[in-house]
């Protein structure tokens, strides 16, 4: 397929949490943590994931021999993609791991919780990458138009048009990432139905 999809290594973006009890780190987190944009709630964990596509440094081709406008005898180019790269950057904003002064049970769950959310993290990759390889299907399949006394000039037009379609639908497709991602967030509870809650309560 023409277009191809790069997913970068995730950047972990760390914060600092502190406290001698998992009530302490928790508040801790609610005063550190990251808001999450869909519902405004402080979270311990939160991916963002953006989509970068080089539109300028794709290679577009005519798709087909040009037609002949009976109207007014210019030519007309359809343009499809030959090569175009998309490259997806995801970051976790994340409390750091290591904390100080906790008990022996409490530190049991603070390292249970912790890999639980990274779990729920991983997840919300998953689910962003088959987002952005069903946007790469539809990248394909575009194309643009061009019409021109020459052919060369209805090339460059359908090229041109091509590439302002595969821009207008990155453009979509920025809300579409966040979609996915809060209605994960949504059915899972942020995580806390496969255990990414803190239990406060161990000692």
């Amino acid at each position: 397929m023409p277009v191809s999809l790069t997913v970068k290594t995730v950047v972990y973006d760390t914060y600092s949490v502190s406290g001698k009890t998992l009530p302490d780190i928790a508040k801790s987190i609610k005063k550190s943590g990251p808001k999450d944009p869909n519902d405004n709630k402080k979270v311990a964990f939160l991916t963002t994931t953006e989509l970068e596509c080089l539109t300028a440094k794709g290679k577009y081709v005519a798709d087909g021999k040009p037609k002949i406008d009976k109207k007014t005898g210019w030519f007309e180019v359809t343009a499809k993609v030959s090569a175009l790269k998309l490259i997806l950057h995801t970051t976790v904003k994340c409390p750091k791991r290591s904390v100080s002064g906790l008990s022996p049970r409490s530190l049991i769950e603070w390292y249970r919780f912790y890999a639980c959310c990274l779990a729920h993290e991983a997840q919300h990759l998953d689910k962003a990458k088959k987002e952005c390889d069903k946007i790469a299907k539809e990248l394909n399949k575009l194309k643009g138009k061009g019409l021109a006394d020459t052919e060369a000039d209805a090339l460059k037009m359908a090229k041109e048009d091509l590439m302002r379609e595969i821009n207008n639908h990155i453009f979509v497709d920025r809300d579409r990432l966040n979609e996915v991602h809060r209605k994960f967030d949504h059915s899972s509870h942020h995580g806390e139905k496969k255990g990414a809650l803190l239990d406060t309560s161990v000692g």
